[in-house]
């Protein structure tokens, strides 16, 4: 299982070689804050992906202190721009991820050459270090819309509306890809526990590509490289969608990528 949190601040002048802090976004935050940071939680001990955006973004740089004494991970290269790049520019350590040590400080900061002030958007998903396996099933991807007013620079939540009904069921959601104008990441609101809510990169036209391990199925010729199950939901209680956008967006569409489990319901 994974769950993702957004780290983002104004920083001063910086270069490409001079990092300063990213702050962690508490605001509708699930893991708790940390001075700066956030508090690595016992459950999600790993970091499985991170992906960072802003018009000058050169690297990104975690630490806690459980990686020393090797140096920190420097992640370069990132997406530069008011949107992620197509496909974005991730770093996915989903099959090999970074192990914290519960309770402790996990920081992120980042570089930038623009010569003046800037916000970069980074988005870390954590995870239990292990991937909940697809089930073997019907394959099928649904697509959704909704008209929400999305509050600018923070996250917003948009029930989804599906083109078609889901025959009654238990579901794996295996996939996800999520559209609006200025949507930066998204990430799952789910009816059921556990209230973790996985996410990932958002798309801001209609040709952008999706992370190829984002979606349930080999993409873009690239062999199937998912993150397996990120949750499961009953056909009547699917699970709502977080938005981080930049501005006021007013129509939003997605696709979950899914596998019927089964035909019982609630």
């Amino acid at each position: 299982m994974f769950h993702s949190e957004l780290f983002s601040s104004s920083n001063g002048t910086s270069s490409a070689t001079a990092f300063l802090q990213t702050n962690y976004v508490t605001a509708d935050a699930i893991l708790p804050g940390l001075v700066s940071g956030v508090q690595v939680s016992k459950d999600l001990p790993y970091v499985m992906m991170v992906a960072g955006v802003s018009a000058n973004l050169c690297a990104i740089r975690i630490q806690a202190p459980s990686m020393l004494p090797w140096p920190y991970p420097y992640l370069a290269p990132n997406n530069r721009g008011t949107a992620l790049e197509s496909p974005p520019r991730i770093h996915d350590f989903s099959s090999n991820p970074i192990r914290l040590n519960p309770t402790e400080e996990m920081d992120v900061f980042t570089t930038q050459n623009s010569g003046g002030a800037q916000t970069p958007f980074v988005l870390v998903t954590f995870s239990d270090g292990m991937k909940t396996p697809v089930p073997s099933g019907r394959f099928f991807s649904a697509h959704w819309t909704a008209s929400t007013t999305l509050t600018a620079s923070g996250w917003s939540q948009v029930a989804p509306s599906f083109d078609q009904a889901l025959p009654a069921g238990q579901y794996a959601l295996i996939g996800a890809r999520v559209f609006s104008a200025t949507a930066k990441f998204f990430r799952l609101f789910p009816a059921q526990a556990p209230l973790w809510r996985p996410g990932g990169c958002a798309v801001q036209t209609y040709d952008a590509l999706d992370a190829p391990q984002q979606r349930g199925y080999s993409y873009l010729s690239v062999p199937t490289s998912s993150w397996g199950t990120w949750l499961t939901f009953y056909q009547n209680v699917p699970p709502q969608v977080e938005i981080f956008a930049t501005s006021a967006d007013t129509a939003e569409e997605g696709v979950y990528d899914l596998v019927q489990i089964s035909g019982a319901t609630i």
